[in-house]
């Protein structure tokens, strides 16, 4: 067996694809038995589900998400049970996690205080730190401007794009439960990669699963244990939006290995493509 991939048996595959957090954990790749999977991606994956375990970090926390508030408490704009069956009261809004510059981080949440259920909940911008898995930070109410609250929630990573929190500022019988998605998320990675190779030419191909990319970046390495290297054709990436296709012509016989990314300019790159290895000849 070459020790740049691993052939895998289905109990292996069920065992090592099992959803950490149920549908809200995906996995960075889909397997099917038998399939040949190179060590980039096994580690990949291995990554993946290693940081979904890790103490949150400020870090994690960077950007804007949307989230939605669960709750059982009953007053102020929350005296509606409006959930399934009326046995919760659920509302939504956005909060931005920023760094300051200086080592010290800032939280600002959207029009409506959401980690709040009563009517004086406002608009909130206060710095925050993380310790233990714990968010503490201020809150303000528009009855007392000049004297926030200090309040701790706690906080559950489930992948890069998503986290949990729970707070219990209301009462310890009444918590409130939230669960928020990063609103700005790489594209889709492209799937179906393929590679057709005519003596030196390898014409590669993969199918587009995304809407909003900028473009593709296709890596390359001539060694197994080597690094990758993008083939940038202008701007960081390989071809643009929309286009499925790339012809690499290389120097020389041998081993080259290629994968492909989605990319957006703004929001990154998707995760990458399965690896694919070709040994070109003259």
């Amino acid at each position: 067996m070459n020790y740049s991939t691993l052939s895998i048996a289905p109990i292996i595959l069920a065992l090592s694809l099992s959803n950490a957090h149920a549908a809200d954990y995906d996995t960075a790749h889909t397997f099917a038995a038998g399939d040949v999977i190179s060590a980039d991606m096994m580690n990949e994956l291995f990554n993946d589900l290693k940081k979904s375990k890790q103490s949150i970090t400020a870090a994690n926390m960077l950007g804007t998400w949307s989230c939605s508030t669960y709750t059982q408490v009953v007053f102020g704009n929350c005296s509606t049970m409006n959930g399934t069956d009326s046995l919760y009261n659920t509302k939504s809004g956005t909060i931005t996690f920023a760094a300051d510059g200086d080592g010290t981080h800032t939280y600002t949440t959207g029009s409506l205080n959401f980690l709040r259920c009563n009517n004086n909940a406002a608009p909130s911008s206060y710095p925050f730190v993380i310790k233990n898995n714990s968010l503490f930070t201020k809150m303000r109410d528009d009855s007392q401007p000049s004297n926030p609250n200090l309040v701790s929630i706690r906080l559950q990573r489930i992948s890069e794009t998503k986290f949990l929190m729970e707070s219990h500022f209301h009462s310890s019988s009444k918590p409130l439960f939230m669960e928020c998605d990063k609103t700005l998320t790489p594209p889709t990675n492209p799937t179906a990669f393929a590679v057709a190779m005519t003596n030196l030419s390898n014409v590669l191909t993969w199918t587009d699963n995304s809407s909003d990319e900028s473009g593709f970046k296709v890596y390359k390495k001539t060694t197994v244990a080597g690094a990758w290297t993008l083939i940038d054709a202008g701007a960081g990436l390989t071809v643009s939006t929309n286009i499925v296709t790339y012809t690499d012509t290389v120097s020389a016989a041998g081993d080259n290995w290629y994968r492909v990314k989605a990319s957006h300019v703004t929001n990154g790159d998707s995760i990458g493509s399965k690896v694919i290895k070709v040994t070109n000849s003259n």
